[in-house]
């Protein structure tokens, strides 16, 4: 009857204590999601409350509590699908609604303890002898089934991190495969715990005749303590490494955000820039010309005006960039159409045909957005311009991660070959290039241009 000394009292409100304080930081960092730190501190807490229990009911030989021993079994039972919550969460990913299925036994199990609340006494001291003797069903199958979810949940979540695939072009990236590393470590953390704790309890009971409750009482809180310090301790180590590259991923998001203001920057010199410089010039024929004033004035007056409707144009859209602080690929397409709209009403006698297929909601980078909007921009500039084409045809899908941009015209084609390309043509395929894009180009003279062109969001 070694587990009714009293030195058990003092050790597992001991083992208590300690893994409540081991558990207190990681619950307190704000830094993690509310639900990420929950489920963490409910892994701790099933051994903390066990504990507890056990220390009322068994080592208190308190049979009018066996009642509770049911009603608060609800919590170990949650200790699988902590694992489980704690991995997906931990990455980034929701759980699915199936989850609860695995509640089942915790309510049964609380509502037999109810039943007990209400037998009679002689019902409820045989009940508790039972569990005592380790011949209780009920008791021994709840204990079996905390065993089973919980490697039923270690099993799962190992085989989620190991077939997670990361992005290495998304700014958290390291963070990403730290938190994959992690939550990999203490799957097996876990899985080892309650493999080896099995296996010592089977050897102890079956071949040194130690009694279940020693077990329940000493040898468990024990164990558990070296376990779970050891994984508070990778914890704390784990949440550091995420702190210095959290800094290390702002201040390289910052350059990154520098450098995308930049590229805006010539964009807006290259774009608003050149409009500016052609009205200076009209403006300087205006002052040299030998035309009689009034109807040259008239002439110049409808240019400049044109000029300064282009140049605000286009500072529009560039300030769409700097001032989204989100942009969406459905953002884009309403750009595109717009722009495709106003171009059709000032070119009455050309058909634009357009199609967009866009069906989720994928976010852009700046340097994405504003280099997709000006390729496509481009390419229709050109065809309006140079083409002498009759119908534009704009098709737009998005597969996936993909996008897919068609655009042809029926126009007089040109020669696509590159010791002859000009300016509009070289700058669309520098800005394709730009973002690991790829440009296909078909066209003859005198059967119109079809541009292929391909992007990875």
């Amino acid at each position: 009857m070694l587990y009714k000394e009293s030195f058990v009292l003092y050790l597992n409100v001991s083992v208590c204590l300690i893994l409540f304080l081991l558990a207190l930081p990681t619950l307190l960092n704000k830094r993690e999601k509310l639900k990420v730190r929950l489920a963490y501190f409910t892994i701790f807490f099933v051994v903390i409350l066990t504990c507890i229990i056990n220390l009322f009911v068994i080592h208190a030989d308190n049979y009018k509590l066996v009642s509770w021993l049911f009603i608060i079994f609800f919590i170990p039972l949650l200790f699988g699908p902590a694992i489980w919550y704690y991995v997906k969460s931990l990455l980034g990913y929701p759980v699915k609604k199936s989850i609860v299925f695995s509640l089942i036994p915790g309510i049964i199990s609380f509502g037999y303890g109810i039943y007990l609340l209400f037998v009679s006494d002689s019902k409820a001291q045989k009940v508790f002898a039972e569990v005592s003797a380790g011949t209780h069903l009920f008791y021994e199958i709840t204990n079996l089934l905390t065993v089973v979810l919980t490697i039923i949940y270690c099993i799962k979540a190992w085989l989620f991190v190991g077939s997670l695939k990361t992005n290495e072009s998304d700014r958290l990236h390291v963070q990403t495969q730290l938190k994959k590393a992690w939550a990999k470590e203490f799957v097996f953390y876990i899985f080892a715990n309650v493999f080896v704790f099995i296996v010592l309890m089977l050897v102890l009971i079956k071949l040194f005749d130690v009694a279940p409750m020693n077990m329940d009482l000493i040898a468990m809180p024990i164990f558990m303590l070296f376990v779970y310090l050891l994984i508070a301790v990778r914890t704390m180590m784990m949440h550091t490494e995420f702190e210095v590259q959290y800094v290390v991923g702002i201040t390289e998001n910052a350059k990154r955000i520098q450098e995308q203001r930049l590229e805006i920057s010539r964009d807006v010199h290259d774009n608003i820039g050149a409009q500016l410089t052609f009205i200076r010039s009209i403006l300087d024929e205006l002052t040299t010309s030998v035309d009689p004033l009034g109807k040259t004035v008239d002439h110049k007056i409808e240019d400049l005006s044109n000029c300064c409707n282009d140049s605000i144009s286009e500072l529009r859209n560039t300030l769409w960039v700097l001032n989204s602080e989100v942009i969406y690929l459905e953002d884009l397409k309403v750009k595109v159409l717009n722009f495709i709209n106003k171009a059709a009403s000032v070119k009455k006698d050309l058909i634009f045909n357009s199609a967009f297929d866009i069906s989720d909601p994928i976010i852009l980078s700046s340097k994405q957005a504003v280099n997709i909007f000006r390729i496509v921009q481009e390419i229709l500039n050109n065809a309006m311009k140079y083409a002498s084409a009759s119908k534009i045809i704009i098709d737009v899908k998005q597969q996936g991660n993909g996008l897919f941009v068609f655009i042809s015209d029926d126009g007089v084609g040109f020669n696509s070959d590159a010791q002859s390309e000009g300016y509009g043509l070289k700058n669309i395929k520098a800005r394709v290039a730009d973002i690991n894009g790829s440009l296909e180009i078909n066209t003859k003279i005198g059967e119109g241009s079809q541009f292929d062109l391909k992007f990875s969001l």
